[in-house]
């Protein structure tokens, strides 16, 4: 139905406005919907997974951004919940394969995560901590040096390539 597709896309698409996951839900909705299998009622599960693998934001971002939006979430659910999303063999592999192709998010903290998020939530509408946080913890990474709050284009970006963190960056 029309909220597990938000609920997915919310999950996995790069911070967007509301205005913007409503417009990819739509095209999700009727791309599913134009199958003769599917129902508003009952949508086939492999229909569903392909688009929403097929959404716009993943298609026009390219290999790297996704992948560093799944080790960004990795990160985030960890230090946040103390869960895992993924198993200890895929995220080695996951941030190895970053770490080769040059991507900055492979080497984010703990602080620099939660920071990241709190401004992807932000962008989102929804926000995780309110002005007083946000400020403590941008002055402390600001005076540690972090590249998160001192933002340039990295390495790749550099390159003419998408990163999530140019994403987060030009959103804003």
């Amino acid at each position: 139905n029309k909220e597990d597709v938000r609920e997915v896309l919310h999950s996995i698409l790069p911070p967007v406005t509301p205005e913007e996951l409503e417009r990819e839900e739509t095209a999700i909705l009727n791309s599913l919907l134009s199958h003769k299998q599917n129902s508003a009622d009952a949508i086939d599960e492999d229909d569903f997974v392909e688009s929403i693998m097929r959404n716009s934001y993943w298609d026009s971002a390219g290999d790297i951004v996704v992948k560093e939006l799944m080790y960004f979430d990795s990160l985030h659910s960890y230090y946040k919940t103390g869960k895992p999303l993924l198993n200890n063999d895929d995220y080695d592999e996951l941030h190895e394969n970053l770490t080769w192709e040059g991507s900055s998010v492979a080497t984010m903290s703990a602080k620099e995560a939660e920071f990241v998020s709190a401004v992807a939530a932000a962008k989102r509408g929804e926000p995780q901590m309110d002005d007083g946080e946000y400020g403590e913890l941008k002055a402390e990474l600001k005076e540690q040096g972090s590249w998160v709050v001192n933002r340039g284009s990295d390495a790749l970006e550099k390159l003419g390539l998408n990163t999530f963190m140019g994403y987060l960056h030009r959103a804003l």
